[in-house]
């Protein structure tokens, strides 16, 4: 009955803390729109479960490496926030995969981005070929931000009125 009341202060204790660090570092942090917020996610769930049901590790050995983790990730936060130069080290930086509807091989290389998932990210788009993209970009978080080419757009209601 001690193990059980001792898991659930630790559980809500470990919710707590997510929570408060979430609202603290900001809604960035639910979309892991970078690298390190990805990895800081990651790392914080991952400790903050093991200290929901471990009993065997010191409760106060999680609360430091939870601390640790939320100090270094609310640094990093902080210096990407003020460094653009910082910022593209800590966060990354989007790639263009599609230029003047020219495949840019190299860079999807570089981001180990396939065809496959180029393809699958502008379906998604409700593109499904090539030939209709101006300019596309992987961004830091994943997606992909698409341009069609200008005979492939939506007719807009400017372009209808500019034509009477």
């Amino acid at each position: 009955m001690l193990h059980t009341i001792e898991i659930i202060i630790r559980s809500f204790v470990a919710f707590l803390w997510l929570w408060g660090f979430i609202k603290l570092i900001g809604k960035q942090i639910i979309n892991q729109n970078t690298n390190h917020l990805f990895v800081l996610s990651t790392i914080l769930g991952t400790i903050a479960g093991n200290m929901a049901f471990n009993i065997n590790i010191n409760f106060i050995y999680f609360l430091l490496s939870l601390f640790i983790m939320s100090v270094i990730g609310y640094l990093l936060t902080l210096i990407s926030l003020k460094s653009n130069k910082s910022r593209k080290w800590i966060s990354g930086e989007p790639t263009i995969i599609i230029k003047d509807g020219n495949l840019l091989d190299q860079n999807m290389k570089k981001c180990k981005y396939t065809l496959d998932s180029l393809e699958q990210g502008l379906r998604s788009k409700d593109i499904f070929d090539l030939k209709e993209v101006e300019y596309a970009v992987l961004e830091t978080n994943g997606t992909l931000s698409v341009l069609k080419k200008l005979d492939y757009r939506n007719v807009m209601k400017k372009d209808l009125i500019a034509d009477l």
